[in-house]
């Protein structure tokens, strides 16, 4: 759950809904505020024009009646019908009718400014239409319902205009039109304020994103130092240290590359220029072609076939299409053929040569031609080092479902601080060491590459002057446990 806060999937949806509560707030406040001012424009414009037919309704009942007798009742009528207070002012100052019943009464006659009644182009009046009685404010008499200086007050209290010649209603479908106005204009800008945000906000997580582009492409030219900030903790700073450690070993690949390369060339050239200079010196007469000079010749040649055998088995184990001719078969017959294999020569040495293997062993299926080079490899290295009256042990067991064999020496051992590197291609504990009493540094590199070819592991133990163990730990074909060493 922590992850996924930190994610730029997270970030993303955050920001989006960031965007529309922004978007949905500032609709509704624009639409509101403008409904609002429409509602009122509106109300303003229906009040008058009905003030207007008002006044004109009282012009016609002048000029029919000849004066304002009998007005009471038709006032009454018109300010139900109005939802409206009116009072009408004869040219005297005389109030001649109310709807709230005060006709007559000159003591209570309004002030203020007030709409007139025209006919024939002669003032025979002046009017007041207020709010009606559901409004708390106070009308031209002093009661609580109007303003006493206006002629006519609108919801919220502010004057209309008495143009008698507007005497239409306006549409209500104008309030959708401003709605539906408002709505595009809101709508407008809060689209145009959430691509301004999510463009800042995706510009801000995508930086990275940038950042690992330029870096990848300066890679593709070949400039392998390129890495990236990873401080983040989510996709973007995953993908980060990934190109990180993907840059690294791209790095260590080039590098290692480049010293095999090194390297090659170095132990070709050794045993090269050895035979160049002994057939020169023979051809120019300065050694005599006899047993000796033949045999040193001889060696040099068979450490160079080494080599490229070496070099052509590495190349094959580390290929894709490499393959293994898995068979099943006694993995203690095969380690005894090995051991009988370097019998004499570490006889010839003074070095003892020891097996500590079970008297049979549950069948496995493994390549005999590749186990066999690999025990090659560590018995050669184990008699190479271990000096004269030390000895050399192989020693086996199953514990489950693993075969685990060991080559253990009582040789000068491996210094802690080279441990690391022995698996390592052509890297030798010791540089300087005659090729007479060491190979290519690719021994066991290949005895790695074809044990883990096989789904096992290897590893090495050593102290400096007592002796040196490598272990190296193969899956069996079944999983029963096999018997006790000998």
């Amino acid at each position: 759950m922590r992850n996924w806060i930190f994610s730029l999937q997270f970030r993303l949806i955050a920001s989006f809904a960031l965007v529309l509560a922004l978007a949905l707030a500032g609709v509704s406040v624009y639409i509101g505020l403008a409904a609002d001012r429409e509602a009122n424009r509106l109300q303003d414009r229906t009040d008058q024009a009905r003030a207007r037919r008002i006044e004109q309704t009282l012009a016609q009942f002048y000029s029919a009646n000849r004066g304002w007798h009998d007005l009471q009742p038709m006032i009454e009528r018109a300010g139900f019908l109005a939802g409206r207070v009116i009072i009408v002012v004869g040219p005297d100052g005389e109030v001649v009718g109310d709807t709230s019943g005060t006709a007559g009464s000159s003591t209570a006659k309004p002030k203020g400014d007030f709409s007139p009644v025209v006919v024939d182009r002669h003032q025979v009046g002046t009017v007041y239409i207020g709010p009606g009685a559901d409004d708390q404010r106070r009308d031209p008499l002093g009661r609580r319902r109007g303003s006493p200086s206006i002629a006519f007050l609108n919801a919220s209290g502010a004057p209309l205009p008495t143009d008698p010649s507007n005497f239409e209603e306006p549409p209500w479908t104008r309030f959708a039109e401003a709605t539906n106005r408002s709505l595009l204009l809101a709508g407008t800008a809060a689209g145009a304020a959430g691509l301004v945000l999510v463009s800042l906000t995706s510009r801000r997580m995508l930086r990275s994103v940038r950042t690992l582009n330029s870096a990848a492409q300066q890679m593709g030219t070949g400039d392998l130092s390129q890495r990236v900030p990873a401080g983040g903790r989510d996709e973007i700073g995953q993908l980060a240290q990934t190109f990180n450690a993907m840059a690294d070993g791209l790095e260590n690949a080039e590098r290692q590359r480049r010293n095999m390369v090194a390297d090659v060339a170095h132990e070709l050239r050794t045993p090269l220029s050895n035979i160049q200079g002994y057939v020169e010196a023979v051809r120019d007469g300065v050694l005599k072609p006899d047993e000796g000079t033949l045999g040193t010749i001889h060696h040099q040649v068979l450490y160079l076939a080494d080599l490229v055998d070496d070099l052509r088995l590495l190349a094959e184990t580390e290929a894709e299409d490499f393959s293994l001719s898995r068979e099943p078969g006694s993995l203690v017959d095969a380690l005894r053929a090995s051991i009988e294999g370097v019998r004499a020569r570490a006889k010839a040495k003074g070095v003892g040569l020891e097996a500590n293997l079970p008297v049979n062993s549950p069948p496995i299926e493994f390549d005999r031609t590749r186990i066999a080079q690999v025990m090659g490899n560590l018995l050669d290295n184990a008699v190479r080092h271990t000096e004269s009256g030390g000895a050399v042990t192989v020693s086996a067991q199953v514990v489950g479902n693993t075969a685990t064999i060991g080559v253990a020496d009582t040789g000068e051992g491996i210094p802690g601080d080279v441990l690391p590197f022995v698996f390592e291609r052509f890297y030798r504990a010791d540089p300087s060491r005659a090729r007479a009493t060491g190979g290519a540094g690719l021994g066991l590199t290949i005895a790695r590459q074809l044990v883990e070819a096989h789904g096992g592991s290897i590893s090495v133990e050593s102290v400096a002057g007592e002796g040196t163990r490598f272990t190296f730990e193969l899956p069996l074909a079944e999983g029963p446990s096999g018997p006790s060493a000998d």
